[in-house]
């Protein structure tokens, strides 16, 4: 049984969230939790004693009363949320959380298997970047695996490995087919992309052997050209199949490609992203 955390905006709850969630987590052997955050950071810094002092009795006024009103929109979306999980016969524990959404989440995913946030999740409910800065924080320093959702429902019928060779890809292939081995059996692509015109996929043989214990009837597509540009094209029509990567946020991020071309390939692709940093090794 694996333990998966999927997070949603307390304040920011809607139903379309909890239908992608269900499409990764409605598999077997599967506890899944919901982590229904509140993030106290921005709240916290505008009612601070050195914040009072500059504003005007009017504002902070205003400010107590949009926080009793954030409290309610919370308690309504708790309940739609157990309302919809019912609904949808999504079996799940909700828990209520707040304090600053990076370190809550941080702490909470050292004690579970996967970690999954929708892309354009923020805390605070605010444009900053696209991923946004607190799915970028998730990617760099959760302590599990992380799986990146798109904001359209599709369903997850299998896996696209994208795989080079390396220890960190190698890892990414390793933590999820521990995590879904159905989805590795059902429909497993190897994609590969050539480096400097080696059409011969690395550790071929190994690979093979060690997908060989899932019954996996594996596939292969050689891609050319730059690697972040070549799997993007390639996954884009895929929607139904969830991509690993290895290694985010390092110097050589498996030598696909680095931190912002994979924030280009979460930006752009329709269908969930899985990614590892294993520590130590690219």
């Amino acid at each position: 049984m694996k333990k998966m955390l999927a997070v949603i905006d307390a304040v920011n709850y809607t139903a379309k969230q909890l239908d992608v969630i269900a499409t990764v987590t409605s598999l077997p052997e599967h506890t899944l939790t919901l982590l229904l955050l509140e993030d106290t950071k921005s709240a916290g810094q505008l009612l601070s004693a050195s914040s009072i002092e500059g504003l005007a009795g009017k504002y902070y006024e205003t400010i107590k009363k949009s926080e009793i009103e954030k409290k309610e929109i919370i308690e309504d979306n708790y309940l739609a949320l157990k309302k919809d999980c019912k609904e949808r016969e999504l079996s799940c524990t909700i828990k209520k959380i707040k304090g600053i959404a990076e370190e809550e989440v941080i702490t909470e995913s050292r004690f579970a298997d996967l970690l999954i946030i929708g892309k354009a999740l923020s805390f605070p409910f605010l444009f900053d970047t696209n991923p946004t800065g607190f799915v970028k924080n998730m990617l760099l320093h959760a302590q599990c695996p992380v799986m990146v959702l798109p904001e359209e429902p599709h369903a997850a019928n299998g896996v696209a490995f994208c795989y080079n060779g390396t220890y960190s890809s190698m890892y990414a292939i390793r933590a999820f087919a521990a995590l879904f081995p159905e989805l590795v059996t059902r429909h497993c692509e190897i994609v590969y992309v050539c480096e400097k015109g080696e059409k011969t996929i690395p550790l071929k043989t190994q690979l093979q052997e060690y997908l060989k214990a899932y019954n996996a009837h594996v596939t292969y597509k050689i891609l050319t050209g730059q690697a972040d540009k070549a799997i993007q094209t390639y996954l884009e029509t895929k929607t139904e199949l969830i991509s690993t990567f290895g290694a985010y946020g390092r110097s050589r991020v498996s030598r696909f490609f680095n931190s912002s071309s994979a924030d280009n390939i979460i930006r752009n692709l329709k269908g969930p992203v899985f990614i590892t940093h294993p520590t130590g090794h690219v």
